[in-house]
């Protein structure tokens, strides 16, 4: 997967599913149309273990915070919750190539995030995220829409404009996940 062609990111939280059960959750979100996986509190174990769900799934995996713990896990980058997060360290110790995400909640640090040289955003806008896109447009990297708490939000920001969605693994660890992430995807256009 490059990340030029991902549309979909879960960021998993280790609270809403039992630690034995991540992997299994993640293959079936990516089977759902899931392009990348972050983790958030992460432990070495799992994360080896979702390094290799998603090089075996041809998914993207993200560990959210730890620079060290993505190196060490062969993980293809870092997702920082601000944008204070070590940039410059993640580039020097994971290389050029790895991806750094980071996580924005207003304007203003979305603005920054880019003039950093994230690879990608998650603007944390909810269903406010079209009106800030459109002042993002043309950024040059992924702009994923977070702060979705439902179907129904989601909807309502693909309507809006926005195509690239991040939601937490908690809308659809419940039940059936490949189910609940494919109609995450369908919203984005896939037929899943």
């Amino acid at each position: 997967m490059r990340l030029e062609d991902a549309l979909l990111y879960m960021m998993v939280e280790t609270g809403t599913v039992s630690a034995p059960g991540i992997d299994d959750m993640c293959v079936h979100a990516i089977a759902g149309g899931v392009d990348i996986i972050g983790l958030r509190a992460p432990d070495h174990e799992m994360a080896l273990a979702l390094v290799r769900v998603c090089r075996d799934e041809d998914a993207i995996f993200l560990v959210s915070g730890d620079v060290d713990m993505a190196a060490s896990a062969g993980a293809a980058g870092v997702h920082f919750d601000s944008v204070n997060g070590p940039l410059g360290l993640a580039r020097a110790v994971l290389g050029l190539d790895a991806i750094v995400g980071i996580s924005a909640g207003n304007m203003d640090d979305a603005t920054l995030a880019l003039e950093v040289g994230a690879d990608l955003v998650v603007y944390d806008g909810g269903t406010g995220c079209p009106a800030a896109f459109a002042a993002l447009r043309g950024a040059g990297v992924p702009l994923f829409a977070g702060g979705i708490g439902s179907l129904e939000d989601a909807a309502q920001i693909v309507e809006g404009g926005v195509y690239r969605l991040c939601i937490g693994s908690g809308l659809v660890a419940d039940g059936d996940v490949t189910g609940n992430a494919a109609a995450y995807s369908r919203l984005l256009g896939r037929c899943i």
